[in-house]
Order: structure tokens, then C-alpha cells, then sequence
């Protein structure tokens, strides 16, 4: 039952910020993409599952992505007008993978 829950809260984020960008409203559907709502939620269910300690390393490692999103954020900011967004898409994504396996590799 509690993995409904997630699914639901997670669909949830997902529909906010779908509904906020159709609508023109891009601020908005950025803002609730990022708001930290899962990483709260994600650190409450470790909480409530294991305690606190598991908590303090996946904080952490939140931490080993930014670097990457905003590798991925640039990219398809780079290259949508000349890419497609298809393409700039999925480069985004390849550009986000690479460039987290290299700082783990670094890290």
C-alpha cells in the first residue's frame, strides 16, 4: 500500500508541473519540478524505515548530482533549437549519466 502512496505523490509533482507549463506558466512548473517535496518525502520514508543514519548518506549523495542536472539542464538548453527536442532530450539525459558516472569515478 505504501508504494500506491508514492506513486500517487510522485504522479502528483509530475501532473502539477505538466498542467503549470501547458499552461504557459513555465516559473511555476519549474518550481514545483524542484521543489524539494520527493527528497522531503524521500527522506521521511528512510526515516520512518530505518532511522535517521541512512538518512545523513543519501543527503550526500543528492549532493554528487548537481553538477550533473545542471550538465543536463544546459545541454538541452544548448540544443533544442538546433538538435529537435527529441534528440536534445535524449542527449540531456546520455550528458546527465555521463557526467555522474565521472564524478563518481573523481568522487
Amino acid at each position: 500500500m505504501k508504494y500506491v502512496l508514492y506513486f500517487i505523490i510522485g504522479g502528483t509533482v509530475v501532473s502539477v508541473s505538466t498542467w503549470a507549463g501547458s499552461l504557459g506558466r513555465s516559473w511555476l512548473a519549474a518550481f514545483v519540478s524542484t521543489l524539494p517535496t520527493l527528497t522531503v518525502l524521500t527522506f521521511i520514508l528512510i526515516y520512518q524505515n530505518a532511522g535517521e543514519a541512512p538518512t545523513i548518506p543519501y543527503a550526500k549523495n543528492l549532493l554528487h548530482f548537481v553538477v550533473p542536472w545542471i550538465a543536463y539542464v544546459g545541454f538541452y538548453i544548448l540544443t533544442v533549437n538546433r538538435l529537435g527536442f527529441w534528440v536534445a532530450l535524449v542527449g540531456s539525459v546520455v550528458v546527465f549519466v555521463g557526467v555522474a558516472a565521472l564524478s563518481k569515478l573523481v568522487v
